[in-house]
């Protein structure tokens, strides 16, 4: 079993790293103060950097990393049931073993792990080989190609004539100070996808990726994350126990996937919706502080484990499962529920009743037709829009969509044929029905991208056909859909408004993440 380092803190708090840049050939930056170009691995200074002078590092030569592929096949949160399972694939003809991914964070009296114990394959050469042995394991539904990084990239970085190896630390000599970045993405993939420059506390950290490109890694403290975090997932104008649910969700988020969603880099989360939103200083209000301040050190546990505290905007009425966006695995506080105060039809796991939810205008937090958002908030995330929406492609993009995002030609596409649904009417599965071929797409996220450009909303949808004049081929596909994102645990928009109502954050963390508590961690 592999193991990953000890995740050291100072002070209590934890510095966790976050990539904000993940692949460029060159980065720029400046510093409000004057500052040392660092060695990563040792307190080497290789020289100082002029306050408010711009410098860009470039690549004069590198190296990309040597990357093997695994097949994963199951996760487990317990080693005794990981290795157990083990041995029963072992028996039954499978070469697996057990990978151990996360970190451990030490408090002064204690220590928390996040690890997940990942049950996958022996290694495997290349990625086309990994993909064709994909299929000896589609018994597994969730069978997934995973990265094991044999050897790091290496190179060489030039910056106002000076060439260092593999990388270096910005580190400014008066704290705080912002140290300015160019051409930050934000809204990687999505149809907002655009660049910024952006201002950070702390350290900066630039180096090489596993394809040898420039990767700028944010090193600050996790409540100085947090300031810019619950502002930059929602708005600095959202009533204070919004912000103050926000921070402990994206607190608890960090401290029980640090190592994991990108276990096979140098950062621990990225800056963007994969993990959660920081845009840096720009974000950061007098709201933002004060709701990091109110709630410093708390977040959300179940028995001893710090919650993964899910969240998406808008869950269109009903909170949706885990497992039935991504793992087969029971996660016990993140489970189905309803939206609201009062009695709805739930669950909403059949094509009818799917149906009535996404046709109905029902009582729900995350309703604002019904239920009003502070100003800001309200001009981003439309009701008309997000909280219940229509989409209309004609059959040829639906066939260009499959052919661009998987590789797969149905021929004349004759239907979209739903499956399984989970409580909140959320596609698990789906069918595309061609002259050809039928190809099965899931889960959640497989079928939004599928179904777009960027991103569909959600897959909360049902679809309506409308032929052509022969009434032989199909014109068009209409879904009517409701909700934006996932739909596990919290829902943004519905918990602003609760919120608004005046429940405090206690109220709206255990409305929807069930049977936790809330702990002072530090």
């Amino acid at each position: 079993m592999k193991t990953n380092k000890l995740y050291k803190i100072t002070k209590q708090v934890p510095r966790i790293k976050i990539g904000i840049i993940q692949s460029a050939p060159l980065i720029q930056f400046s510093c409000d103060s004057d500052f040392q170009f660092r060695s990563i691995h040792s307190d080497e200074i290789f020289f100082e950097g002029i306050k408010s002078v711009s410098y860009c590092a470039k690549v004069v030569a590198s190296k990309p990393a040597i990357v093997a592929y695994q097949i994963r096949l199951f996760i487990y949160k317990d080693l005794n049931l990981a290795e157990e399972k083990t041995i029963e694939l072992n028996r039954a003809g499978y070469h697996v073993h057990v990978r151990q991914v996360g970190v451990v964070i030490q408090m002064e009296d204690s220590e928390i792990d996040n690890y997940d114990y990942w049950i996958v394959s022996e290694n495997i050469d290349t990625r086309e080989q990994a993909e064709q042995i994909l299929a000896d394991y589609s018994e597994f539904e969730d069978a997934f190609i995973i990265e094991e990084i044999k050897h790091k990239a290496t190179g060489t970085i030039e910056i106002e004539g000076h060439i260092i190896e593999n990388g270096f630390i910005i580190s400014p000599l008066q704290q705080p100070s912002f140290i300015h970045v160019s051409d930050v993405t934000i809204g990687i993939e999505f149809h907002w996808q655009h660049k910024r420059k952006l201002s950070y506390y702390g350290e900066l950290q630039i180096g090489f990726n596993n394809d040898a490109h420039l990767v700028a890694i944010n090193i600050v403290d996790l409540e100085t994350y947090l300031t810019s975090v619950n502002s930059s997932e929602m708005t600095s104008d959202c009533p204070m126990a919004l912000l103050e649910a926000q921070t402990i969700a994206a607190r608890s988020t960090v401290l029980a996937t640090m190592g994991k969603h990108h276990y096979n880099t140098d950062f621990h989360l990225c800056s963007d919706d994969h993990c959660q939103c920081y845009h840096g200083a720009i974000k950061v209000a007098d709201s933002s502080r004060h709701a990091v301040e109110n709630t410093f050190g708390e977040v959300m546990m179940y028995g001893t484990e710090v919650c993964d505290a899910r969240y998406s905007k808008i869950c269109g009425g009903i909170i949706e499962r885990y497992d039935n966006v991504w793992d087969n695995r029971e996660v016990p506080y993140l489970i189905a529920g309803i939206d609201s105060k009062n009695e709805i039809e739930f669950p909403a796991d059949s094509e009818e009743k799917a149906k009535r939810l996404i046709d109905g205008n029902i009582d729900v937090f995350c309703n604002t037709s019904i239920h009003q958002l502070p100003p800001k908030l309200a001009e981003l995330y439309s009701t008309q829009d997000l909280f219940r929406w229509t989409v209309v492609y004609g059959r040829e993009k639906v066939e260009e969509l499959l052919l661009k995002k998987m590789n797969i030609d149905v021929g004349e596409l004759k239907d979209i044929v739903p499956i399984s649904r989970g409580a909140s009417g959320r596609l698990i599965y789906v069918d595309f029905v061609g002259s050809d071929k039928t190809v099965r797409v899931g889960k959640e996220l497989k079928i939004r991208r599928v179904l777009s450009d960027s991103h569909l909303y959600s897959s909360c949808f049902y679809v309506e056909k409308v032929m052509d004049q022969s009434k032989d081929k199909v014109k068009e596909f209409i879904l009517k859909g409701a909700g934006w994102g996932h739909g596990v645990g919290l829902c943004q928009v519905g918990a602003t408004v609760m919120a608004s109502e005046g429940y405090s954050y206690p109220d709206i963390l255990t409305h929807y993440f069930k049977n936790i508590k809330i702990v002072k961690l530090y």
